[in-house]
């Protein structure tokens, strides 16, 4: 009987909206970015958590220039631009230190294992011609002839050189691997914040410079770390997994080297390569490789160093030109897979005058998604799909329309 009464009373449980659940809800999203590499998650964490919520609205909550304070009383979330001194208690994403951070990180790990695999090397040269000896009691090597390999397998395990070296290779694979998570992070940051000038501070736009610079170190550390796995060692140190992402990286840097040391070139792009840049006249250069390869940012700095990017603002003996921003700023069609991302009408928002997509980049754009990839367009940071005719349709009749749908914030 009592059983039956509880059933039958509680029927509906009331929970109340806390002045906090936005801050929280904040704070989750931005951990899924920054710790947990899903830039996607962190943004369905909030899409999906306000329902009707569009994902620029979602983006600008998860760099923190809109903040989620609650109406208690009438258990609504608002969603408001930041206030100084009253929002503070919300997080705000600090492109800058992200960026920062987490390139100084990969760059003294990638110098803590190289430093392991000149040491490495040294020893290999020094002792006996590359050679160490372990010592067996014969009842040992009496069982492993038999079958029984655990004694002397575990022996090797527990000899303190063949664990260093084992635990240098370990390293190595879980280096690789992270940074190749952490790089589409970067990429996602970097690409969003410097969309977002003036909206999110002008921190994020400064030092993109800086960014490009400390990820470039961190391109050519990871192809060192590479070349002493792959060419120093001999050896290979595939995952055995399916989708050997570690193993590809490393082929792929090998080639890549290979095909810039003869400087770059314009290819075609009907050969469907990885990445590349797609020129106002028509031109492709590109390049087969993984995302954390880099591959846009290895095209733009040999386009630099062929001359067909300028290295200096003329007649102006300050710093160098950045490669990426000077292509994305001249209209140039910036390509990986079917992904197209266009930033020439963006200009105005950094004080510059905007470009168009041009005829030449709209007919290789359409006979390229057309052919090598089913006809489907992935457009713009959304990764919205539409079909390789309607993108060409809009592009050929209301290019402001196709900005505003799928390239601009």
């Amino acid at each position: 009987m009592a059983k039956e009464t509880i059933e039958s009373t509680v029927q509906y449980v009331h929970f109340r909206v806390g002045e906090d659940l936005g801050l929280r809800l904040m704070e989750i999203a931005q951990e899924h970015l920054t710790e947990g590499n899903n830039p996607i998650k962190a943004l369905k964490t909030i899409t999906e958590s306000l329902h009707g919520c569009p994902t620029d609205v979602a983006v600008q909550i998860l760099f923190g220039s809109l903040v989620l304070p609650v109406d208690v009383e009438s258990q609504q979330v608002i969603c408001q631009e930041r206030i100084a001194g009253e929002h503070d208690r919300f997080p705000k994403l600090d492109a800058v230190y992200f960026m920062e951070s987490r390139t100084r990180k990969i760059v003294q790990t990638a110098g803590y294992i190289q430093e392991g695999f000149r040491n490495l090397q040294y020893e290999i040269k020094r002792k006996n011609y590359g050679r160490f000896t372990v010592d067996f009691k014969y009842e040992d090597i009496f069982k492993f002839i038999a079958g029984d390999d655990e004694v002397i397998l575990e022996q090797l395990r527990d000899n303190q050189e063949i664990d260093q070296i084992s635990s240098l290779f370990e390293a190595t694979k879980r280096f690789i691997e992270e940074t190749m998570k952490t790089q589409k992070t970067m990429e996602w940051v970097m690409n969003t914040s410097t969309q977002f000038e003036g909206k999110l501070g002008e921190e994020a736009g400064k030092n993109y410079e800086k960014y490009l610079q400390l990820r470039g170190d961190v391109a050519d550390a990871l192809v060192d770390v590479a070349y002493y796995m792959n060419q120093t060692v001999k050896m290979d140190f595939s995952l055995d997994a399916p989708e050997d992402n570690v193993q590809k990286y490393i082929d792929s840097a090998r080639e890549i080297d290979e095909v810039l040391s003869k400087g770059i070139e314009p290819v075609d792009i009907m050969s469907n390569w990885s990445a590349g840049w797609l020129s106002p006249e028509g031109l492709y250069y590109a390049l087969n490789g993984e995302i954390a390869n880099m591959l846009h940012n290895q095209i733009a700095d040999a386009l630099q160093e062929a001359g067909i990017v300028p290295k200096k603002p003329d007649e102006e003996i300050g710093a160098e030109i950045n490669p990426d921003a000077w292509l994305e700023q001249q209209g140039w069609v910036k390509i990986h897979g079917n992904n197209i991302n266009f930033a020439g009408c963006e200009n105005i928002k950094i004080g510059k005058r905007n470009v168009d997509m041009t005829d030449a980049q709209i007919k290789k754009i359409y006979e390229y998604c057309a052919i090598c990839h089913g006809g489907k367009v992935k457009a713009g940071w959304r990764l919205e799909f539409v079909s390789a005719i309607m993108f060409k349709d809009m592009a050929e009749n209301n290019l402001p329309a196709l900005y505003k749908k799928y390239f601009e914030f």
